[in-house]
């Protein structure tokens, strides 16, 4: 009886400590490779003459009619992002891509562009230590844009003649808090690969509270986020993202010993039961 107890104590000792060991032993993702793709849907122009085009596997939205006294299209671009490395868990950003208004003059009776989605989708994969991709994070921006007239009569805020206006309508569902002046962060849905609990967050630079006078030109409510854009240049905005890790909450050695040797001496009772 003596022997039977002091093998069923060992292994309620050896067991725990193993998982425990196990479970110290789980490493941090500390680099990964990052592939960023997006391209933009859902879009719509305003009536007139000629469309609003995709291109580039719809990376590219173009709109305007080309004539002698406007050679060139508006458009909107957006870049994708490739790297086997360089992401660090608690690092710096890194580089997600360039969103791109070329913002040319186009005849006042063209067809404008007046609203597009922009969907942007993350693949990571754990390089140090290596490990398979992960499944895709999607995010989508629900936009609008408000080609303006360049009659002089512009918002405040606007540097040109007159500055187009960009806002997103789904600002709040994307959770988004402003960074600074200039600039607001998305963060993902966590997500937990051994002990540890990773985030990612994305910044999109140029993104702001707009002034009244800009949110109801763009049609948009008071306190609308968004951003302008100078009337004949080319406006570039970068996106960028970083990650963060915490370690999950688990069950010291210690703890779990004890919780093995009160299932073991359960079941010595049970057994003494069961003989008497």
């Amino acid at each position: 009886m003596k022997g039977a107890m002091k093998k069923t104590l060992l292994a309620s000792l050896v067991v725990p400590f193993a998982l425990g060991a196990q479970s110290a032993s789980a490493e941090l993702i500390t680099d990964w490779g990052y592939q960023v793709n997006s391209s933009f849907t859902d879009f719509s122009g305003s009536d007139g003459a000629g469309s609003v085009t995709a291109s580039d596997e719809n990376r590219v939205l173009s709109w305007g009619v080309v004539d002698d006294r406007h050679p060139e299209q508006s458009s909107i671009s957006i870049t994708d992002v490739n790297a086997s490395s360089g992401l660090m868990t608690n690092g710096d950003y890194v580089d997600g891509g360039t969103f791109t208004h070329t913002n040319n003059i186009i005849g006042a009776n063209d067809s404008a562009l007046t609203s597009f989605d922009l969907n942007s989708s993350l693949t990571l994969t754990p390089a140090t230590p290596a490990g398979d991709p992960l499944p895709p994070q999607m995010r989508t921006f629900v936009s609008f844009f408000s080609e303006t007239l360049n009659n002089g009569d512009c918002v405040a805020a606007s540097t040109s003649n007159c500055d187009d206006i960009f806002t997103v309508g789904n600002i709040d569902d994307l959770g988004g808090m402003p960074v600074g002046d200039d600039g607001f962060e998305f963060s993902s849905e966590s997500f937990t690969i051994d002990d540890f609990s990773y985030t990612v967050f994305l910044q999109l630079d140029g993104l702001a509270r707009l002034d009244d006078d800009a949110c109801a030109q763009a049609g948009a409510a008071s306190g609308c986020v968004g951003l302008l854009t100078q009337e004949g240049q080319i406006n570039n905005f970068e996106t960028r993202f970083r990650i963060t890790s915490s370690p999950v909450d688990v069950p010291e050695p210690g703890t779990l010993a004890l919780l093995g040797m009160g299932i073991a001496g359960l079941g010595l009772s049970r057994r003494k039961a069961a003989k008497s």
